[in-house]
């Protein structure tokens, strides 16, 4: 498999003996600020740090210095994803969003071990989302036996998780499925994929889609995330701002981040990978292309969790939700009745008067 298409996967163990459980609280329960650490890092891991965070607080853990913990540290890359394991369960889950060796940051944070050593080997987290998912259930989709127990700071086997991605997709997603004690939905084959193309009409005034493009990508920098349009979009503007001054360049495709994401009107992200809210903008007299492109996304990707939005006028609102209840669209698969929400275009005008701030936007 190629490596732009793969993710490692690792498991740490964050608990088991007081500094470990003190290290939880300390890092991981409780965020830190990037203030805390501009006196330990070089401009530009800060000025980098910044920018994935969009200034935000972060959590961090880090390993011991050690042939086997220096290996697996040096093999991650930011988008690889981190389990954090506590007492039984994984607690969180996230996304690599940087790495640093330093030793007196490690030691500002956690102090030091009995041998005078420290947890040097650190990694920034992002998209962190808190689980409650007992080892068991996880343990069997990684090849791993039901009562396997992780041991300090591992890596999953990369057969494995390429097996995982191709099987379920979105390994937080995965999780928090299984949190709520639902199923899981395998991804279906290429070829046992359903696709449906419909010839339509399109019927809009060509200014009002740019609109909402661009009021849906300054929300989505008011609440921090990185946004994507597609790239015949970019070279848009609305009201004088130019969209590709403001939106990613670059897409980033994994085996749980299906390319078809890549042709939604607008998606929101947070990092190189994670989704938090995909949009399509309808003006088809079928209402058929956004919740084509829509299924396609859920068809590659049925146990995310991001929410997914049709945005249309108020009065195609019955016509959405009536195309949703054909069975190719609400079937068990998809059920995209079920996890496809409506926003109206004046309700989205309004939500973007009103809010100033990421305050307001919340």
């Amino acid at each position: 498999m190629p490596q732009a298409n793969r993710r490692n996967v690792f498991l740490v163990v964050a608990g088991g003996n007081p500094s470990a459980e003190r290290h939880f609280e300390d890092t991981i329960q409780r965020k830190r600020t990037l203030e805390e650490v501009w006196r330990f890092l070089p401009p530009q891991e800060i000025e980098n740090l910044s920018k994935i965070y969009h200034s935000s607080n972060f959590i961090v853990w880090g390993a011991v210095p050690g042939p086997m913990n220096e290996s697996r540290w040096e093999k991650m890359a930011p988008g690889d994803v981190v389990l954090i394991y506590n007492n039984g369960r994984i607690r969180f889950a996230g996304e690599i969003a940087a790495k640093v060796r330093n030793r007196d940051l490690a030691r500002y944070f956690w102090r030091e071990d009995e041998a005078g050593g420290t947890w040097e080997l650190m990694y920034f987290i992002v998209n962190e989302e808190r689980t409650d998912v007992p080892i068991e259930k996880l343990n069997p989709l990684f090849g791993y036996q039901p009562h396997y127990r992780p041991q300090g700071f591992s890596m999953i086997n990369e057969a494995a998780v390429s097996n995982f991605a191709q099987n379920y997709g979105d390994i937080l997603g995965v999780l928090k499925t299984l949190e709520r004690g639902e199923g899981l939905i395998h991804v279906p084959t290429r070829k046992e994929a359903v696709s449906e193309r419909i010839d339509e009409r399109i019927e809009r005034v060509p200014t009002e889609h740019d609109e909402m493009q661009w009021r849906l990508i300054r929300l989505g920098q008011l609440a921090k995330c990185d946004v994507w349009v597609p790239r015949s979009d970019q070279p848009k503007q609305y009201d004088g701002h130019q969209f590709r001054d403001f939106v990613l360049h670059e897409f980033h495709e994994t085996l749980d981040v299906p390319r078809s994401v890549e042709n939604i009107d607008v998606v929101w992200k947070f990092g190189p990978y994670s989704i938090k809210s995909a949009f399509e903008i309808e003006h088809s007299t079928s209402v058929y292309s956004g919740i084509l492109r829509l299924s396609d996304l859920r068809a590659e990707a049925p146990n995310s969790n991001y929410p997914l939005f049709i945005v249309a006028s108020e009065d195609r609102r019955r016509k959405v939700f009536d195309e949703l209840r054909r069975p190719t669209f609400s079937g068990p698969c998809l059920r995209l009745n079920e996890v496809i929400r409506f926003l109206g275009y004046e309700k989205l005008r309004e939500i973007d008067e009103s809010s100033k701030n990421a305050k307001d936007l919340r």
